[in-house]
């Protein structure tokens, strides 16, 4: 099958969705089921999505390639000139420095924001993350966060591993971001403890449970450094 531009355009959209929400936007139990929702338009998107996120990522995933912004004569261009990327200088895009992560108090669910800086004012390109705001409290801020495997005797169950500087550590649904166990934290080792197997398994050990976690980007050691450094501060 030939490949064409305007399949970038489709795979530009799903980046979108997933950078925005954490998740891919056909997400299904099997690939059938992917692909009955994507010829169906069963698309969802979460209630703190921008308009214009919404519009740009909608027209992205439009089933008729030509419909596509970015497929048309003036090709790529009338991607870039969306409202979604107002602000950006495209044309000293490679001049600014790398982003920043802000936190944000100031919305329903708590967000990070990167901040892309060109020579003119700061221009923003909003990135919302994954943690509710009745799960942080004000001026908490997240140490390490990751999509693992959590690992039962009978099924092994994604979650959301989330360390904060309270510090707390959290065990969360990725799908519907909501809590799933608040792992008790303590600053002594007898009472929690990482056990490291590999850089791709890790236990988390508490005088209740062990919990045993595979992590596909293989960080293991630093989930270990993480915990242990704020134990120890």
């Amino acid at each position: 099958m030939v490949a064409f531009t305007r399949n970038d355009l489709w795979a530009l959209g799903c980046t979108l969705y997933q950078m925005l929400s954490g998740s891919s936007p056909f997400k299904d139990a099997s690939e059938w089921l992917i692909f009955q929702r994507i010829i169906t338009r069963d698309l969802k998107f979460p209630e703190f999505f921008s308009h214009e996120a919404r519009d740009l990522i909608d027209k992205l995933l439009d089933t008729d390639p030509s419909k596509r912004p970015g497929a048309g004569p003036d090709g790529y261009a009338s991607v870039k000139k969306h409202p979604f990327f107002n602000g950006v200088d495209w044309k000293n895009l490679r001049k600014a420095p790398a982003p920043r992560l802000v936190l944000d108090h100031d919305v329903h669910a708590l967000t990070y924001k990167i901040f892309l800086k060109s020579c003119s004012p700061v221009d923003k390109i909003c990135i919302y993350v994954t943690v509710r705001k009745e799960f942080l409290e004000p001026g908490e801020v997240i140490v390490m966060i990751s999509k693992l495997k959590k690992l039962q005797k009978l099924t092994n169950r994604k979650v959301q591993l989330i360390l904060t500087d309270k510090p707390k550590l959290l065990c969360m649904d990725p799908s519907k971001m909501t809590a799933k166990a608040n792992i008790i934290w303590s600053h002594s080792p007898s009472e929690l403890s990482i056990q490291v197997a590999n850089s791709s398994h890790f236990k988390i050990c508490t005088h209740k449970k062990v919990i045993s976690f595979e992590d596909a980007k293989q960080q293991a050691w630093q989930w270990k450094k993480a915990i242990e450094g704020l134990q120890h501060h």
